[in-house]
């Protein structure tokens, strides 16, 4: 069975665990590295040059890309038991993974690279007005690249939770955190596409909150579930 050839592969379900485990630590730079930008005083060209803005761009680049490996992890040990659910979440993961990484290779290269790079160094007053509208209408591709990516995440999620659910308690804490992360999600496309149904500040902190423990333990339950390390315990019919 295709379950039983993937999840044999003990490295692969480690690293698929790992890359859990790392894209909580990448949730919470995502979440409070924009404290720390330096300001820009209305100029539209110098967040390019803050570092802080810059890693967490880079930072934004990979997570998706981290968060791809564990679902495909956990695609692989539901297989069996959820096929439908399991294969659709990861289906759903991949098409946010895919556009959030667009997304952030369009503001990595065109928006900074490119217009802001552009904007600092000319000296010409037409052509940095040019630029500083380009980099002010780029926001409304970044949003409507953001209103597709929420939709993938909201459905991803909640294929997820229903393909986790079962099994012993921390399998069903796991599907919980899938649960509550497509609520969160759907909270917040309606915050910003939306009439809003939470102020700000509540988001700002359910998000640390429920994000980031969700994806550690959900990094813990796929290491616990590795047949290398869980050769003397009957738990893989349960995968």
């Amino acid at each position: 069975m295709m379950t039983s050839s993937i999840t044999a592969g003990s490295p692969f379900l480690r690293m698929a665990a790992l890359c859990w485990m790392v894209s909580s630590l990448t949730t919470l730079c995502l979440i409070f590295l924009p404290y720390f930008y330096a300001p820009i005083d209305g100029d539209p060209g110098r967040r390019f040059l803050d570092p802080v803005y810059m890693a967490r761009v880079w930072v934004a680049l990979v997570h998706p890309l981290i968060v791809l490996v564990g679902a495909l992890g956990v695609a692989a040990v539901r297989l069996g038991a959820a096929p439908g659910w399991a294969a659709g979440g990861f289906v759903f993961f991949l098409l946010w993974a895919g556009v959030e990484a667009v997304q952030q290779g369009l503001t990595l290269v065109t928006l900074n690279w490119a217009w802001r790079a552009e904007y600092l160094h000319s000296a010409d007053a037409a052509a940095r007005d040019r630029l500083g509208g380009w980099i002010t209408a780029f926001d409304g591709v970044s949003d409507g690249l953001f209103f597709v990516l929420l939709i993938a995440f909201v459905v991803a999620n909640v294929f997820f939770a229903v393909a986790v659910w079962g099994g012993p308690p921390i399998q069903r804490l796991v599907a919980a955190g899938f649960a509550l992360a497509s609520a969160l999600g759907v909270i917040s496309a309606l915050n910003s596409f939306g009439p809003g149904v939470l102020p700000d500040a509540v988001m700002a902190v359910l998000y640390p909150l429920v994000q980031p423990p969700a994806r550690m333990l959900t990094g813990i339950w796929l290491w616990r579930h590795n047949p290398a390390g869980n050769q003397n315990r009957s738990t893989r019919a349960n995968l």
